[in-house]
């Protein structure tokens, strides 16, 4: 992530603006198609599709592939079939693969008749692997050798070859005529080597491998447990297929990581970057689970309403049933902001600038999340049937249904700035977060629920 990304942001606007594709051509030749990506998303679709098409072929298609899924289809669909397939075949097969789900597999399927049919038959024998397996984003130019090749010969042939014949050089591979894998020795190692000595004198005989079809997140862990570059892949009959390098296995982690944090946050869904994301796309990823655990916070309730409403001695206002359900909502509810928010400022994909951009987009999400518990807690708190609903009267069932929107908005804007407001001072948003925001969003519920009582039933002992 660039240091000075909102003036980077700002140039971008202007070249936009300027409708010169030399000039954004002359400007931006240099910069990285991550940081391109990454301020892409920031800008509006209009001003990012001058940009993208300006750009040199091979520098926008590494463009689409770092930009989120949502944000790349926005820009695809506004792309034509011959400059697609330009980026695809310019691509490396692997990454030209990940544009499959940006583009649907119909039009994907067209554009591979379009580009030359050795690219397309490479990509169409990576679509054979399942989705989550190792061969799906291998890549199949590895530098192999014989093991009579000599040090010398291993040499000529890096100093000859162009720079697409081979992913990665750090380590070279020895393999049989059958490519059979029989051992791998680095780069460093070929250096320091006498020219006449060979392959099979140097090559350790015990390498660490990976298998295609096998779950590409096990692979990237064995990966990173060693500390390798890259790992073979083998296929079943022990061939070497493919390469998984390390920048595959860092995504692979990345993205397994990121949804194992958001599940722990009550969050479904894929890891896609925050800001690519559309307000009803964030909606769909939390009121499931809102909705789940709002079903089991009104156990505590019927608790609470068997003894409250059992004898004198335990008796209970009525009000003091909901608490557990309405705190619990917006405690909940707050949880996953902070989580989707702290996660992605740790990746990078929001920074402290965005905060205004990140308040708007969560006011939202809250107004409809918050609007669909209230109407189901209203009915749960009227309905007179068993197990559904607890037969409230009408008035104290539209405290509970106006209650609940209310306290999510407030949860979620207090969520979504907290960790905002941690990151701009320095301090770590995870380790501030999540204690904070449980405790205070309880307190401040409570008086959100008793105001809204207090104003509807005239005071709280009704």
């Amino acid at each position: 992530m660039r240091s000075d990304d909102q003036t980077f942001i700002e140039q971008l606007e202007s070249l936009s603006r300027s409708q010169n594709g030399a000039l954004i051509r002359e400007q931006l030749s240099d910069e990285r198609p991550e940081d391109l990506a990454d301020a892409l998303v920031r800008l509006d679709l209009d001003e990012g599709l001058v940009v993208l098409k300006s750009l040199d072929a091979e520098q926008a298609g590494y463009i689409l592939v770092e930009l989120p899924t949502e944000t790349a289809r926005a820009y695809i669909r506004e792309l034509p079939d011959t400059t697609l397939a330009h980026y695809l075949d310019i691509l490396p097969m692997d990454d030209a693969l990940d544009l499959r789900e940006e583009l649907g597999p119909e039009r994907f399927d067209a554009l591979l008749e379009i580009i030359p049919a050795e690219d397309a038959l490479e990509i169409r024998r990576l679509m054979e692997y399942p989705e989550d397996a190792v061969g799906r984003i291998m890549t199949e130019q590895f530098f192999e050798v014989s093991p009579d090749t000599t040090m010398a010969e291993v040499l000529k042939d890096i100093r000859l070859s162009s720079e697409e014949k081979y992913e990665t050089v750090n380590d070279i591979y020895v393999l049989d005529q059958h490519s059979h894998l029989l051992g791998v020795f680095s780069l460093r190692r070929a250096i320091r080597a006498l020219p006449d000595q060979k392959a099979g004198e140097l090559m350790n005989q015990e390498p660490v491998t990976c298998e295609a079809f096998e779950l590409a997140e096990e692979a990237a862990r064995r990966m990173a447990r060693y500390g390798f570059y890259a790992l073979p892949v083998l296929d079943r009959r022990g061939r070497m297929v493919g390469l998984f390098t390390g920048d595959d296995a860092q995504t692979v982690i990345r993205e397994e990581d990121t949804e194992d944090v958001l599940k722990m946050g009550a969050v479904s869904g894929d890891a896609e970057a925050y800001l690519s994301l559309s307000v009803w796309q964030l909606v769909k990823r939390r009121v499931p689970w809102l909705l789940g655990l709002f079903v089991a916070e009104s156990l505590t309730g019927n608790v609470l309403r068997y003894y409250g409403q059992g004898g004198d001695d335990l008796h209970m206002n009525p009000l003091a049933f909901f608490i557990p359900l309405l705190i619990g909502a917006g405690g909940n509810s707050g949880s996953q902001v902070t989580t989707t928010i702290t996660r992605a400022l740790a990746l990078g994909e929001v920074r402290p600038t965005d905060w205004w951009r990140v308040t708007r987009r969560e006011i939202a999400t809250a107004l409809i999340s918050g609007t669909i518990l209230g109407v189901v807690g209203f009915l749960r708190a009227f309905v007179n049937v068993p197990i559904l609903g607890w037969g409230a009267p009408l008035d104290l069932s539209l405290v509970v249904g106006a209650a609940l929107p209310a306290i999510i908005i407030w949860s979620t804007s207090v969520g979504s700035l907290l960790p905002i407001t941690a990151k701009r001072f320095g301090l770590d948003p995870a380790v501030m977060s999540a204690p904070f925001i449980s405790t205070f969003v309880d307190a401040t519920g409570l008086i959100i629920y008793f105001e809204i009582a207090k104003h509807v039933l005239g005071h709280l002992g009704t």
